[in-house]
């Protein structure tokens, strides 16, 4: 069963960072310090933080959607222009 998470992707040095998200289908949840591989993506990089919220869909409170965040290791700021060329774009406070 496959899931589709929030992947954000964070680029940064002394004093500037930037953070980039796009949805991405993973085989399963992922645990802190495994590398998922999003080559076709254009990273393969380790996970930092997962994080998980289940979210009321319905009045029913036994129908719940899962919502899966994960958080890749940081990356040098340079390359967030070659991600967002790549369709990567900022993420979208909450």
């Amino acid at each position: 069963m496959s899931i589709v998470a929030r992947v954000i992707r964070q680029f940064g040095t002394v004093g500037a960072m930037v953070s980039l998200e796009r949805a991405v289908v993973l085989p399963s949840t992922p645990t802190i310090g495994t590398r998922i591989d999003l080559r076709a993506e254009g990273v393969e990089a380790p996970v930092a933080v997962v994080g998980m919220t289940l979210l009321t869909e319905s009045d029913r409170p036994s129908f719940l959607q899962p919502s899966i965040e994960v958080f890749l290791a940081w990356e040098p700021l340079a390359a967030a222009e070659l991600a967002r060329a790549r369709g990567w774009r900022d993420v979208e406070q909450r």
